[in-house]
């Protein structure tokens, strides 16, 4: 009886050990030299050229995927990606398409996109995204550039104007005029964004908070008391890098001081 239960046990552990399979995240694997381990797979850094995992219930980007150096597609389009793109997909210099639509990524654009200078699509339309950076006009090969459906905020960079697209696909955000207009008219539109979160940020002085006509030592109190109270709104932000904070109290300084 007493080995009856024995080999149940042991049929028992035989039964589950095969039907369990570490997750994307649970590995202890170190990766053989020239490999990369990636969402439960061993990949070649050298021969791995063009990788293909849309649609497959995915839930991050690990940022060892900037170790595929000679990737020229990579597609995980319709996933359940979320968190922020890698600053280490900028490493992937010989990409030519990348498909990242139909997720839940979060955040900003990384800027190091730029360094994406072969990429002729660019798919990031679906998702959550609420920033997009200047160096996006670096991107000159771009004939598709797929940007609705986010959350992006602020005024569209000027840059956008210097990528290849020139009708991207910029509708159902939240992005402020003025638009850009890179040679066919503006860019989008008020009617296809939200601009319910817009300022309209009055004709003044740079730097000439209480629109006086100048900038003085008056204005530097007054954006140093909307920081401290978190009471700023981006009519201050004098730098354009989506916060006020003390970049801007320095512009102000340099103004007031070579005005």
């Amino acid at each position: 009886m007493k080995m009856n239960r024995y080999i149940l046990l042991l049929i028992v552990l035989l039964i589950v050990g095969c039907d369990y399979a570490p997750t994307e995240h649970e590995h202890d694997y170190t990766p053989p030299d020239g490999y990369v381990f990636l969402w439960g797979e061993f990949y070649n850094i050298e021969n791995t050229t063009d990788l293909s995992l849309a649609n497959n219930q995915l839930t991050v980007i690990p940022s060892e995927i900037g170790q595929l150096t000679n990737l020229f597609w990579l597609k995980l389009q319709e996933n359940q990606l979320s968190g922020e793109i890698p600053v280490e997909i900028g490493d992937m210099t010989r990409l030519t398409h990348l498909y990242l639509s139909s997720n839940q990524l979060t955040g900003s654009i990384p800027s190091e996109i730029e360094n994406l200078t072969d990429l002729t699509l660019l798919w990031l339309s679906y998702n959550q995204l609420t920033t997009l950076p200047e160096s996006i006009g670096n991107l000159s090969s771009l004939t598709e550039l797929y940007l609705h459906n986010n959350q992006l905020t602020g005024e569209i960079p000027e840059e956008i104007c210097n990528q290849g697209d020139s009708t991207p696909s910029l509708e159902n955000n939240q992005l402020c005029p003025p638009y850009p207009d890179c040679g066919e008219g503006p860019i989008t539109s008020e009617e296809d964004q939200d601009t319910s979160e817009c300022i309209d940020c009055p004709d003044s002085i740079e730097g000439d908070v209480n629109g006086d006509g100048e900038v003085n030592v008056l204005d530097i109190v007054l954006i140093s008391y909307c920081i401290l109270s978190d009471n700023c709104d981006e009519c201050s932000d004098w730098n354009l890098d989506g916060s006020v904070d003390i970049l801007d109290i320095i512009i102000m300084v340099n103004l007031t001081l070579y005005p």
